[in-house]
């Protein structure tokens, strides 16, 4: 079942990262299907968590309780964007800047290695976003540091690049990704600043 091995791979990447980006490496599957199967499930449980903890909170203000359900719905859709498009305008352009840098790995390997490096991050934002039941929510952030160990180790059996310039990748994918999940933040508040009244932002 594909659910089984989706949990399998989670495991596997976070407790034996060494041994599993052997396998990555040497699998056959496409990152269509990765993205279908592995990265697809998390983004949505991330997005559903945020998005019915919005719901749950919203206010009883009369003047506002007519955006409760839109503002839910539209913040779904925004949860569920902006990682995708990290993901996949970041795989994109860490594919280039790896060849680049004389990276011999498959086509579509720097997309297979940030989509599974991502996983920790994946865990601490559905966590993150059901802040509602969660004490020191904040904290749980700190996890997605283990995103950057898992991206090292995963260079060079999936990417095949030099020794030398392993760190020069790491540290432009890190810039990268940040750089992207800022304009996605903020393209996202000014969309739903124009859409919805001060009120209803403060929910978000």
């Amino acid at each position: 079942m594909r659910l089984f091995r989706t949990l399998r791979r989670m495991v596997r990447i976070l407790f034996v990262p060494g041994r599993e980006w052997s396998l990555i490496a040497r699998e056959p599957e496409t990152t269509d299907l990765i993205i279908k199967y592995y990265a697809w499930p998390f983004i949505v449980l991330g997005a559903l968590v945020k998005a019915g903890n919005v719901f749950l909170k919203f206010t009883h203000d009369v003047n506002l309780i007519q955006f409760k359900i839109p503002f839910s719905l539209t913040v779904l859709l925004f949860y569920m964007l902006v990682p995708l498009f990290v993901l996949l305008v970041g795989g994109s352009l860490i594919s280039r800047f790896s060849k680049s840098r004389g990276a011999t790995g498959p086509n579509g390997g720097a997309l297979r290695l940030l989509i599974y490096s991502y996983t920790p991050v994946f865990l601490a934002t559905i966590f993150i976003n059901a802040d509602r039941y969660i004490h020191n929510y904040q904290y749980i952030g700190l996890v997605s540091v283990y995103s950057v160990v898992l991206f090292w180790l995963g260079i060079e059996p999936v990417l095949h690049i030099p020794s030398g310039k392993r760190l020069g990748l790491l540290l432009f994918s890190s810039l990268l990704l940040s750089f992207l999940f800022f304009v996605m933040v903020v393209v996202t508040r000014v969309t739903i600043n124009l859409l919805y009244p001060e009120g209803v932002v403060l929910f978000l």
